[in-house]
């Protein structure tokens, strides 16, 4: 969800995850729902980001895996324990589609012709997300849960939160230009929702270009705005 709605096609893709809330996000809300500037300190394991490894085989670019694989090697040195990444699969599998018949596109789907196609799927994100975010709340570990997502497969999670717990929901939508209105599901069990995030505050939140270490972990150079400069 982020990627796609705030990261792709852009050069912020090097995303330092705390910086972007701890200084940005969410000291927003704090400054709407108060009426004054303040700052966060985010306590360790704060940042859950669920993803998954992409495979070879639709991988978009030649350096999609291993830029990933860079990226998250990044966080994980930069930020220790202050995030933890819970990582699902992608399953990838041929299936039966029917196609869209652009001529008649009433015709319904039961009447359209078959084909074969494959069919990528990302697998145990979502189901891992509404745990997490279900266990953390109803443990009492946190006073608030930030949900970073526009997929109304997590309302049912957020709702149960809501009907259960005394913990404050907020819903962040990952997009730039408000192209993405927050689903109404989500919305109704969000006790605040911020409908994007700014192109200035992803801009802000970069990582630098060289993670020190043993091994240095160094930005993708297919990451950057200008990747033939």
């Amino acid at each position: 969800n982020l990627y796609y709605g705030c990261l792709k096609h852009t050069p912020h893709k090097w995303l330092d995850l705390l910086t972007l809330f701890e200084r940005h996000i969410l000291p927003s809300i704090l400054h709407a729902q108060e009426g004054q500037r303040t700052t966060t300190s985010l306590l360790p394991l704060a940042i859950k980001y669920f993803t998954a490894p992409i495979i070879p085989s639709v991988a978009h670019s030649e350096d999609s895996v291993s830029s990933q694989a860079r990226y998250h090697t990044a966080l994980n040195k930069l930020h220790g324990d202050r995030i933890e990444l819970i990582k699902g699969y992608y399953a990838v599998q041929p299936m039966q589609v029917r196609l869209i018949n652009s001529e008649h596109t009433d015709i319904a789907p039961r009447l359209c012709e078959s084909r074969l196609a494959w069919k990528i799927e990302e697998k145990q994100s979502d189901v891992s997300l509404a745990l997490h975010a279900y266990h953390d709340a109803m443990t009492g570990c946190v006073d608030q849960v930030v949900i970073v997502t526009n997929d109304t497969d997590i309302a049912p999670c957020l709702q149960m939160i809501r009907r259960y717990t005394p913990i404050i929901v907020g819903l962040v939508i990952p997009t730039t230009n408000h192209s993405r209105r927050p689903n109404t599901d989500l919305a109704n069990q969000a006790h605040w929702v911020r409908t994007h995030i700014r192109p200035d505050e992803l801009a802000a939140s970069q990582m630098p270009r060289v993670i020190p270490g043993r091994k240095p972990t160094i930005k993708p150079d297919s990451w950057y705005g200008q990747p033939e400069l």
